[in-house]
């Protein structure tokens, strides 16, 4: 394959920082191609695909040093929107890129900016619609789509141009798994082409390790290419499988339940499994909750219970409710019927005083992030809720942001924004933790952090609900599983009965172990 993009001792750093965010990259990228961006949040993923179509330095500003060239192009000269017909950027936050009002007219903005004819914008629509699942809203404004919804129809505004570098940054973190197989299905056929070439970056490895070509781990700042397997051998956090697979000496290491299963025919797996423990007392209980948004029904008489000790992975379809049955809990919208009680009681009217007892973590950390510094975030929760000052400083170290005091929330990556939007919207200890999709742009340590913390604030006489689309994660913290589907309560179940082999989730653990649902739990 010949040569599309080539980077050669590539350095930057950002304006006002003192390390580099890369260090000396020197990486080719071939024409039809299919590489992964690896590693931990902050290690340079997004700052690296941002060399590719000239963001950095034109947007960013800073100090770049060496050489880019791609398609011919040097992006750092290249005027933007010579750029984008060549290198299409989906951001890691797809409503930060959205400029009209509907789908359609996003997706038909960059033609038209363009210039390309009305025949072959229709053309080019009537393909992306069903090739990314979006064909029912094509008509849909884009305020009333839940987060999966947005990103996909932002994958289909940059595919609309028809790039020859397609430049994604996280872009299954916010999508169901239909949603994510619909999105990676249609890069599996854009790329059968031939002469696309995609470049990834993305935490979520679960679907990817077995169909790129290559794999790049950027870590501090410095970039080295691999094959997926030897990602799979030496990435500091890997898919399940493959974490099976170096456990029990596996070689070569499986990068896909069926290759797992070949290599393990014949071996005999023991699963050592612990049971939660009973529930304490009810928290919260919701009966006959509906929501309704004009003609649209978003939640329909939905009744579950909460109690101590207790974590609830919330999951399904994007666009099935989650984030409504949240805002519905903590009064932020209005139910049509039905009833919130906590700890036994009516839930209180008031937002702040529902949050004080249930609180809110959004599904975009920056709603919930607006002072200059993560230390002042915090500080101003304990003061809205009456809580000393003093307390800043241990939950800075209690969330693991203490390195972070001093900067300024939205100059960090979204997986530390994710971190602090946590410290700061539950920084007065509330009983509940109502997190929307807390593992969004976390890597591999993080989640394992935010399983470990949720797990303790269940110990401790808490509970949780977490809606989330990652499941493979839900399986190191969920006591329960319940899924909403077009705002109804699909089935609540036992975490072990929903992520199990027979489960409507199976974790990877239990496709090679029955009786397991991580990893830790199998052994020889």
């Amino acid at each position: 394959m010949t040569a599309l993009a080539r980077l050669a001792g590539v350095s930057y750093r950002y304006p006002g920082a003192e390390a580099l965010a890369l260090d000396g990259v020197s990486l080719e990228v071939a024409t039809g191609s299919y590489t992964l961006l690896a590693g931990p949040s902050a290690g340079g993923k997004s700052t690296l695909l941002r060399v590719f179509n000239g963001l950095v330095p034109q947007f960013h500003g800073g100090r770049l040093a060496g050489h880019a060239v791609v398609a011919g192009l040097d992006p750092a000269r290249t005027p933007s929107r010579r750029m984008a017909s060549v290198a299409g950027m989906v951001f890691q936050e797809p409503e930060s890129q959205a400029v009209t009002e509907t789908v359609e007219e996003e997706i038909a903005f960059g033609m038209e900016q363009q210039g390309i004819a009305a025949g072959e914008m229709r053309r080019r629509i009537e393909a992306l619609l069903p090739a990314l699942g979006i064909d029912h809203l094509r008509y849909r404004r884009l305020l009333t789509l839940s987060g999966g919804e947005r990103q996909r129809v932002a994958i289909a505004s940059v595919l609309a141009l028809e790039p020859r570098l397609l430049l994604l940054d996280e872009p299954t973190s916010q999508l169901d798994p239909a949603g994510t197989e619909a999105v990676l299905g249609a890069l599996d056929a854009l790329r059968s082409g031939g002469d696309l070439a995609i470049l990834l970056a993305e935490h979520r490895l679960e679907r990817l390790l077995g169909r790129v070509d290559r794999v790049v781990g950027v870590d501090g700042g410095v970039a080295r290419a691999m094959s997926p397997r030897e990602a799979a051998a030496t990435l500091a956090a890997v898919p399940p499988v493959c974490e099976l697979g170096r456990r029990l000496g596996l070689d070569p290491l499986p990068l896909t339940v069926d290759e797992a299963r070949s290599a393990l025919a014949g071996r005999r797996l023991t699963v050592r499994a612990t049971e939660p423990r009973a529930p304490g007392d009810e928290l919260i209980r919701v009966d006959g909750l509906t929501v309704a948004y004009g003609e649209h029904v978003a939640l329909r008489d939905v009744s579950l219970s909460l109690r101590e000790g207790e974590v609830i992975a919330l999951a399904g379809p994007n666009g099935s409710g989650k984030t409504t049955l949240f805002r519905a809990l903590t009064g932020l919208t209005r139910p049509a019927s039905g009833e919130v009680r906590f700890a036994g009681t009516p839930a209180p009217g008031a937002v702040r005083e529902r949050t004080a007892f249930a609180g809110l973590v959004p599904q975009d950390p920056a709603l919930a992030l607006y002072q200059e510094s993560v230390r002042d975030e915090l500080r101003d929760t304990l003061r809205h809720r009456g809580t000393p000052r003093a307390g800043v400083e241990p939950a800075l170290a209690r969330w693991g942001i203490d390195h972070l005091a001093g900067r300024n929330p939205r100059d960090v990556s979204v997986g530390q924004q994710q971190r602090v939007a946590l410290a700061a919207m539950l920084a007065h200890d509330p009983r509940v933790w109502l997190l929307d999709e807390p593992t969004r742009g976390a890597d591999g340590a993080a989640k394992v952090w935010l399983a470990g913390r949720l797990r303790e604030h269940a110990a401790n006489g808490g509970a949780a609900i977490v809606a989330t689309h990652d499941m493979e994660s839900a399986a190191r913290y969920a006591t329960r599983v319940v899924v909403l589907d077009r705002g109804a309560v699909r089935f609540d179940l036992p975490a072990r009965a929903a992520l199990g082999h027979d489960g409507p989730f199976p974790a990877q653990a239990a496709q090679l172990a029955p009786d397991a649902i991580t990893v830790d739990e199998v052994v020889e």
